[in-house]
């Protein structure tokens, strides 16, 4: 995946100075430029970081903006390379620079913007904070999260969380079990499980396989729902569950749709992390104002759950509590308008 967006960039940014787009470079976007600082060891995740890497994408086959992308090892690197492009497009117009998530709201509130070009800006991703100089949004997870945990309800259910104190999982925690001790079914229970301390957490597949597969082999028969906040280390997860095949267990597709890797993949909770950047980036180039912090959520279509009827098409190990080929289809048509309430009594508190 690193290798094929590495290339697709070079194409790009050799398109958007042929002669062919000669007069459209003319305009507006001759010396607007697009700078995406990914998160470590984030690309490849097939998941929210390949998301919004597609998303950038899309946005520059559109318009033939320049486009540069930035691949720190650490936080570290990610902070000097961020100090960099802030000297180097301190007085340039129309550069853009896009921070991937919210691994880097506080080097963003130790690190002051001053960009005096007109049209230059930078995106804070997955973050609500208010920070001088630049502008955040984040896709709440909490709706889409609560309606997973009401779908859950039948299940002893599993989260996997890459890190603790993350204000981005903990959201997704909180509205997992609110749905879920809403709704489960008596004698059932939910746990929460760490994967590390520290950010290295989502980029650990390895370790995230060893977890599971441990977990799958210690149950005579394994029945619980895994709900995976792990970013890069999901694939871990669903490699031991395709594995482990006498398991009865299922998986949540996260951040996007996650049925092509693992036949025991009912539903995917979409986030949709590229339209929200593609979006932000042609207000950008038309010249639109950001707002200074925005929330996007389910009732705006920037989260949804993404059931999948190919999951009745497999050749897989059926449960009686999930048997039934309408079992998904109809939680979901029980707790979607509740989910969608409680986010927004969430959000207003």
């Amino acid at each position: 995946m690193k290798r094929i967006i590495k290339t697709i960039t070079i194409l790009l940014l050799l398109t958007a100075c042929s002669k062919d787009h000669s007069d459209f470079l003319e305009g507006v976007t001759r010396q607007a430029a697009v700078t995406y600082l990914v998160t470590p060891n984030g690309l490849g995740d097939n998941g929210y970081n390949d998301a919004a890497a597609q998303g950038i994408f899309s946005f520059i086959i559109e318009t033939f903006t320049p486009v540069r992308m930035l691949q720190p090892q650490d936080t570290t690197q990610a902070e000097q390379m961020y100090r960099q492009w802030l000297t180097d497009n301190a007085d340039k117009d129309s550069a853009v620079l896009i921070l991937g998530s919210s691994v880097y709201e506080q080097m963003a509130r130790r690190v002051p913007v001053t960009l005096f070009g007109k049209g230059s800006r930078v995106l804070l991703f997955e973050s609500s904070a208010r920070i001088d100089g630049l502008s955040t949004v984040k896709v709440s997870r909490y709706g889409a999260s609560y309606l997973c945990g009401a779908m859950s309800g039948g299940f002893d259910a599993l989260i996997l969380s890459a890190v603790r104190n993350n204000p981005l999982l903990d959201e997704s925690i909180m509205g997992f079990m609110a749905g879920y001790n809403a709704h489960h079914q008596e004698g059932k229970n939910a746990q929460v499980l760490y994967l590390a301390d520290d950010e290295s957490g989502w980029a650990m597949p390895d370790s995230a396989y060893r977890m599971m597969a441990r977990r799958i082999r210690s149950s005579s028969t394994f029945r619980e729902m895994v709900f995976p906040l792990l970013g890069g280390s999901d694939i871990g997860v669903l490699r031991a569950m395709n594995d482990e095949q006498n398991n009865l267990g299922l998986v949540i597709g996260m951040d996007v749709d996650q049925s092509a890797l693992s036949p025991r993949v009912p539903f995917s909770m979409i986030i949709h992390t590229g339209q929200v950047l593609h979006d932000y980036l042609k207000d950008w180039l038309s010249g639109r104002d950001w707002p200074a912090s925005r929330t996007l959520d389910m009732s705006q279509g920037a989260a949804q759950i993404m059931l999948h009827p190919s999951f009745y098409r497999h050749n897989t190990l059926m449960d009686y509590e999930y048997r039934d080929p309408d079992t998904f289809l109809n939680l979901y048509n029980r707790f979607i308008d509740e989910a969608v309430s409680k986010e927004q009594e969430y959000e207003n508190n």
